[in-house]
């Protein structure tokens, strides 16, 4: 699944792509994935609108169109925008093609059809769900809240920080390096972790991820930015790599675990069990 960098740098090529486009037509192919409108509804709401403005919020796009109207984005595992410069017709994964009034064309495609797509307004689309629940990111985080949110559970650090409604935007990716850079076993339980060390854990948290950022993201399986474009911090990462076969640090293996259900990097003998 994309995280904070990667849906970050899908926003940055979106607004590069079609920022103040005028929306022409909007065909949809998969309507499940266009949440609580029927279909026609959510392509009469968008079409003769205008692009103002694309943003993020953890792993939300969100879209601000005009007539106070916002679209609300969500790659979830596979999904992935194609932009093209001419028509082009859609394959068999694509779920909707946005046409522009210059003749440009957006598709979105997702092989797995778990995206999703949600029709707010400007006044409510940070008080309704999905975004309603969404904490900040780690970059903008309130880090006494943070703590005495974790102080109060035995559920592990991992399976805490992927709480969207902890901290937004860390997946599995980025949560494996920040542990390791702070020698944090995963399966420690969050209330044994002294606070200056969940402090460490989420400073490594937005650094990693603002550097992988720079870089465009990582590309570990199938993620693109745009147009087959691929991340490439995936070959800095330090641990959450399958050809990582031993710590860069230690030389000791690296073993892949499950912690609730998500398979996990580690190094025993760098990350302290709390």
């Amino acid at each position: 699944m994309p995280e904070l960098p990667e849906v970050r740098t899908v926003c940055r090529i979106l607004k590069e792509k079609v920022l103040n486009k005028e929306i022409k037509k909007v065909l949809v192919f998969k309507p499940k994935l266009f949440r609580e409108l029927i279909v026609d509804d959510f392509i009469q709401e968008l079409e003769n609108e205008k692009i103002l403005g694309i943003e993020n919020l953890g792993k939300h796009i969100i879209i601000k169109l005009t007539n106070k109207k916002v679209l609300l984005s969500h790659l979830r595992m596979e999904g992935k925008y194609r932009f093209f410069e001419k028509s082009e017709s859609p394959d068999k994964h694509t779920v909707a093609i946005f046409k522009f009034k210059d003749n440009t064309e957006l598709h979105y495609v997702d092989t797995r059809m778990f995206g999703t797509f949600y029709l707010r307004t400007i006044d409510d689309y940070l008080t309704k769900l999905p975004l309603s629940k969404i904490a900040a990111e780690p970059g903008n985080i309130n880090v006494e809240q943070v703590l005495e949110k974790l102080s109060k559970t035995t559920v592990s650090i991992k399976t805490k920080l992927l709480d969207q409604t902890i901290v937004s935007g860390i997946g599995n990716i980025y949560v494996d390096e920040a542990l390791f850079l702070a020698k944090v076993h995963p399966t420690s339980p969050s209330c044994n972790i002294p606070k200056n060390v969940i402090k460490k854990i989420l400073k490594y948290t937005h650094d990693v991820m603002r550097e992988s950022y720079e870089y465009g993201g990582s590309t570990l399986f199938s993620y693109e930015s745009m147009n087959h474009e691929q991340g490439q911090f995936q070959d800095k990462l330090k641990i959450h790599n399958s050809k990582l076969k031993n710590c860069s640090v230690c030389s000791n293996p690296i073993y892949k675990i499950k912690v609730n259900k998500r398979g996990t990097y580690v190094c025993p003998h760098c990350q302290k069990v709390y």
